[in-house]
């Protein structure tokens, strides 16, 4: 699972290693740098037969190259890279590299200007159910945005992003004749709880419909603590989720419990309800400042158990 992490998410959730670039310096304002992760995961989820479906295998490892330039009047220019598609191969077949993220953009005091493809705004600020290494609770994510001109800042405690989408993911315009979708993320440090809130107005996808998102974060005896609520305004089956995200971390060990409510307006097709309550809990254990391991399980409150997963990972960043 390709993880994007909302701006009240827990540091735990990604371990408390700090993996770092190997950063190249070109010359005096310029510099090069060569990051990325490689993940395997062991992952058991039931399929709608009650049956177990097992694999092991890549778990979205990438290989990120990003570059900045300080023109030396205020102004920096930098660009992004971000390449995955490393899922190991049986002998005699092949995987192409695919392009996650490419961007470009420039910072200086008035903020910062993005151009191409990356993460959205309202994952970046309301993807509140984002914890699972592997499969995840029900979510509203829009996922990368391609095509899109976003421009965030940050003052006085508060930051923000603003998102213009050109077209769909692949520039082309949706049938309502629509060329622009726009997006937006705010949260705000109210010292001792964190707010946030975003929305996306999905003009050129297939839904067409809106999903916004609100929710708080604060710690409460060493643990970290949040709560966000997102809406899904699909007309063929509008979609409610409220989600409580709980970690806690002793020594070397982050602990991750959620709880999350998922009302749909209409019976799901092959379930015999619209509402569910879905439990996620995982381990994770930090090796070292680069390297962690856990263990997770997940359960969707669906017929037959589908969709329950058991899995255990690795992960190696730098």
């Amino acid at each position: 699972m390709k993880k994007t992490t909302s701006a009240l998410a827990i540091a735990a959730l990604l371990g408390t290693g700090a993996a770092s670039a190997a950063t190249f310096q070109v010359n005096d304002d310029a510099t090069i740098s060569i990051g990325g992760d490689f993940q395997m995961a062991y992952t058991s989820t039931t399929q709608s037969t009650g049956d177990d479906d097992v694999k092991f295998g890549d778990n979205a490892s990438s290989l990120v190259f990003s570059g900045a330039h300080d023109a030396g009047n205020g102004l920096t220019t930098f660009f992004n890279l971000d390449l995955d598609g490393f899922e190991t191969t049986q002998a005699g077949s092949s995987k192409d590299l695919t392009t996650d993220e490419a961007s470009v953009g420039i910072r200086g005091d008035f903020g910062e200007i993005v151009v191409g493809s990356n993460g959205g705004a309202f994952d970046s600020y309301a993807d509140y159910g984002d914890v699972a290494q592997t499969n995840g609770m029900t979510g509203v994510s829009t996922g990368d945005s391609s095509d899109v001109v976003q421009y965030s800042n940050a003052m006085g405690g508060v930051d923000f992003t603003l998102q213009a989408e050109i077209g769909d993911d692949e520039g082309n315009t949706a049938d309502n004749t629509s060329t622009t979708s726009l997006a937006a993320g705010v949260s705000a440090d109210l010292g001792g709880v964190s707010l946030s809130a975003a929305y996306d107005q999905r003009a050129n996808t297939a839904e067409d419909e809106p999903v916004y998102g609100v929710g708080a974060s604060t710690n409460v005896g060493g643990m970290d603590v949040t709560l966000g609520y997102q809406k899904d305004d699909n007309n063929a089956n509008s979609l409610d989720l409220t989600t409580l995200v709980v970690s806690y971390t002793v020594g070397q060990v982050d602990l991750v419990g959620a709880i999350q409510n998922t009302s749909y307006d209409n019976v799901v097709s092959g379930q015999d309800d619209d509402s569910f309550t879905e439990f996620y809990a995982g381990v994770i254990y930090n090796v070292t400042s680069q390297m962690y391991v856990y263990g997770e399980m997940l359960a969707k409150d669906r017929a037959n158990d589908e969709d329950d997963t058991l899995a255990v990972g690795v992960y190696y960043g730098w």
